[in-house]
């Protein structure tokens, strides 16, 4: 079973993005994916290219070792290209977080976060997405010294094609890193998925 949500709300200067998703597969009588995750993010256009951003997000996955994540970003973004054809962001910041592991320990830990959000409208009803976040933890809890004691890169690309106004399918590849994960749980986690997408 698989869902997702996303609303978007655009102003003048502020665009406000709420993201919820829920993934979960059951076979033979044991769990193979238990994936929960929602997050916030506005962002303040201050400048015709720069924006300051927020982010507040809370994650589950069981298979990689975590029974709950949360992690708190902002910082500043910047607009490389932004027309029509082609839109090209990339955004950084310091970033807390807290993840409560599968085997009852926790860790709290002073991070930083790049991201990176592409568009390119390859034909009329034909555009490639790619979407890179980032997030590298400290090794200690006050300094901001990366040193690499676990970094999470969470990357999508998707090929979306419009049916019609309000209906695309959707091809994507879906790539979770984690550097440092708990013993006996994957680091890698890789998912190919061909969805239908409604707009309203």
């Amino acid at each position: 079973m698989v869902a997702a949500l996303r609303l978007d709300r655009e102003g003048i200067d502020w665009t406000h993005s709420i993201r919820l998703r829920a993934d979960y597969q059951r076979q033979n009588g044991s769990t193979s994916r238990e994936q929960f995750a929602a997050s916030y993010e506005p962002r303040w256009q201050f400048d015709e290219n720069i924006f300051a951003y927020g982010l507040a997000q809370y994650e589950r996955d069981r298979i990689q070792g975590f029974s709950s994540r949360y992690s708190v970003s902002g910082g500043l973004g910047y607009r490389v290209v932004d027309n029509p054809e082609l839109k090209l962001s990339l955004k950084a910041g310091p970033a807390y977080r807290v993840t409560d592991f599968t085997d009852g320990t926790s860790a709290d830990r002073i991070a930083g976060l790049v991201g990176l959000d592409f568009d390119w409208q390859v034909l009329d009803r034909l555009k490639l997405t790619q979407d890179v976040e980032a997030l590298a933890e400290t090794g200690a809890e006050a300094t901001l010294i990366f040193d690499g004691a676990n970094t999470t890169i969470n990357l999508v690309t998707g090929l979306d094609f419009d049916v019609s106004n309000r209906l695309r399918s959707r091809l994507s590849y879906k790539v979770e890193y984690d550097s440092n994960p708990p013993a006996g749980s994957e680091g890698t986690d890789t998912l190919t998925r061909a969805t239908l997408i409604y707009g309203f």
